[in-house]
């Protein structure tokens, strides 16, 4: 089930478990996959559209429904490749989603200007058998890893790269491109992702180094008042530790705990001493040589630096593109523009990528996502299920067949 646009990008990075059903039936007895056995294809699943994706994405009922018979079609696709067509060692579970949609930065459009968005996923369960209360108990269910075609979805979470460390938490859309990393059994592959489209435009567009740099900007900034705050809060609990009424609120604190003591007196003559030690400390920790005080300066040369540097290029070079080196040792030797091969393009989606005359519920791309999981890391497995299908679909699908259902 997709929620929201946060939520699935946690989800989709993390990796589907591929322990399938045996986790759960081993404690009824021994496990036997029948890896001949002949399998089915299941009924469609009930089409998951949940009212904040729908809400998101302004969509209508017509055109959630019609956006469902889109996925149908893709499924019609899926389900005649010849790889998984018979499943044998294996049942079939096919479903849909809508997924939701988050505007990260301004100017990006809303949720009902763009196409509606959501996967098709393929599952490839195992049948095995085994024993339970002297019966035997056949299940094709469990956990598999699943292949999902992502349908005109081009946010990050989907499509994006690694970020650079300097932009940590901020809000974008933007990240390090993905490279070409050749095919996925004939589908062109970039970083983890394989795409199929008929539109020539990218799917992301160039990041601009005035872009990139003010991002950085914007951390250094948050970072520097947190700092201020942090010291200004040192600061006020140093002032008030030292006024007199606290001193003498600690005084009556020590005499009561001295009552409850054996030597009462022997304590009491280590408070002054105690009362030296927290004091240094505070001082310490609010003066000019406290790790905070020392971010704060470190914060400020860094964006002088930023400053000076964005004042040095012209109108034309802060349109140049950007790209990222995370082997430099200073922030102009990790952003910079031009190509190199050490340097990996900075990117955001490509927002105008749509064609905005069709339908919103029209599938203009489709993204196959974690296609390491599957096509570079194989563990060694005799099952017919999870993966090795997922393998065999992708290597007997129709592309062309999906190309043509493409708008």
């Amino acid at each position: 089930m997709t929620t929201t646009a946060s939520v699935r990008s946690r989800m989709k990075r993390t990796a589907v478990a591929m322990l399938l059903c045996a986790a759960t039936v081993t404690a009824f007895g021994q496990t036997r996959y029948l890896v001949d056995e002949p399998g089915v294809w299941k009924r469609w699943k009930p089409f998951s559209a949940i009212a904040s994706a729908r809400t998101e994405r302004g969509a209508t009922p017509a055109e959630v429904k019609a956006f469902e018979a889109t996925l149908l079609e893709l499924n019609a696709i899926v389900r005649r490749a010849s790889g998984v067509a018979t499943p044998r060692g294996y049942s079939v579970q096919t479903w849909g989603n809508l997924n939701g949609y988050r505007a990260l930065v301004p100017g990006q459009p809303a949720g009902r200007s763009v196409p509606l968005a959501g996967g098709l996923t393929f599952g490839a369960f195992p049948i095995v058998e085994y024993e339970r209360a002297g019966k035997t108990v056949r299940e094709d269910t469990g956990e598999t890893a699943l292949l999902t075609f992502e349908v005109n979805e081009l946010e990050p979470w989907l499509i994006g790269g690694q970020r650079p460390t300097e932009w940590e938490a901020v809000d974008t859309d933007a990240f390090m491109q993905p490279q070409p990393n050749g095919d996925a059994a004939g589908v062109p592959r970039y970083g983890d992702i394989a795409v199929l489209k008929k539109n020539p435009a990218s799917v992301w567009v160039p990041m601009p180094i005035q872009g990139a740099l003010d991002l950085v900007v914007t951390v250094r900034q948050t970072q520097l008042e947190e700092r201020r705050q942090t010291v200004a809060s040192q600061q006020r609990s140093y002032d008030l530790w030292k006024t007199p009424a606290k001193r003498a609120e600690r005084m009556a604190g020590y005499k009561v705990v001295a009552a409850t003591l054996p030597d009462g007196a022997k304590y009491l003559a280590t408070v002054d001493k105690q009362e030296k030690e927290v004091e240094t400390a505070l001082a310490k920790e609010a003066g000019p040589d406290s790790s905070a005080a020392k971010d704060i300066r470190a914060l400020e040369a860094s964006l002088a630096e930023l400053k000076t540097w964005l004042g040095e290029l012209s109108g034309a070079d802060r349109q140049a593109p950007a790209c990222y080196a995370t082997g430099g040792t200073t922030l102009r030797t990790r952003f910079r523009t031009g190509t190199s091969p050490d340097c990996q393009p900075l990117a955001r989606p490509n927002r105008q990528f749509f064609n905005a005359s069709a339908p919103r519920s029209a599938a203009q791309v489709v993204i196959i996502g974690q296609i390491a999981r599957c096509f570079d890391h194989q563990p060694a497995s005799t099952s017919p299920s999870g993966c090795a299908a997922n393998r065999q679909l992708l290597q007997t699908l129709d592309k062309e067949a999906v190309l043509s259902l493409l708008k």
